[in-house]
């Protein structure tokens, strides 16, 4: 069977392809219906199908995740901080970015190796290639953080070594999760509460939205406090519980169904 994609689309569709129906959020496309000359009809869906290709890849994205989740819940929560004390709570946030990481290359890898390609590619037509690299650029950003929380940095230097690497960190993750949650629905607002890939891509974007108001809550003000420790401590914490249950969702995303082709 011959295959071919277009500059625009990151879906192969046969050469004798017909009935060809294109959908996505512009100028994205990521989902892609048509028949065969058989009489069969595929539907493609960017994200289903690509988490239902690699299921071990994805479920060990979603355990990655969770871990790391799991370090960010504990690391804001007072209780936690007594009794391990501040460094040791500190590197859990710092263990905890090392796991976001990870996961977020291989949610990377995932996406380029779909598309041919080994360790890294360039795919810019693809909605989850946008969502996978500018996340992983966002879990860069925490490792700084977090690492820099683990030196003496002086007073002077806490807001440009340790808060602004947070404040791009979140904003890279609210970026990804936007994206991550179009390319999940097609259209950059949907409403699939009934779809386990719906639920995952919110979770993300709230998980998100709550790191930002950390990041805000975490701003150091020049009389050497924050500038709302309920906001930073209760933004992480939340975050990172949406984050976890998402997590925990996307290990069992990939036991899909892979694309689907009707009789």
């Amino acid at each position: 069977m011959t295959l071919r994609r277009t500059a625009r689309s990151p879906a192969f569709i046969p050469a004798d392809a017909t009935d060809v129906v294109t959908s996505g959020p512009r100028p994205f496309l990521s989902a892609v219906a048509y028949s065969l000359p058989d009489g069969r009809h595929v539907q493609w869906r960017s994200r289903r199908d690509r988490k239902a290709a690699h299921r071990g890849l994805t479920w060990r994205i979603g355990l990655l995740f969770a871990v790391g989740s799991i370090c960010f819940v504990l690391g804001p929560l007072p209780g936690y901080v007594s009794a391990v004390g501040a460094q040791a709570a500190a590197v859990t946030f710092f263990v905890g970015s090392l796991f976001f990481t990870s996961g977020a290359y291989l949610s990377y890898l995932q996406v380029v190796r779909e598309a041919g390609h080994d360790w890294f590619g360039w795919e810019p037509a693809n909605a989850g290639y946008w969502a996978a690299a500018v996340q992983l650029v966002g879990t860069v950003f925490f490792n700084l953080s977090t690492f820099a929380a683990l030196l003496d940095i002086p007073d002077d230097l806490v807001d440009r070594a340790i808060w602004r690497p947070d404040a791009i960190g979140s904003i890279c993750f609210l970026v990804a999760s936007v994206v991550a949650f179009a390319e999940a629905g097609h259209r950059w607002w949907s409403w699939r509460p009934g779809e386990r890939d719906w639920h995952i891509t919110a979770l993300n974007v709230w998980g998100s939205v709550f790191f930002g108001l950390s990041a805000i809550g975490a701003y150091v003000q020049p009389t050497g406090e924050l500038t709302n420790a309920q906001w930073s401590n209760g933004g992480t914490f939340l975050g990172a519980v949406c984050f976890l249950v998402s997590s925990l969702l996307t290990m069992g995303e990939g036991r899909q169904d892979a694309p689907h082709v009707a009789e």
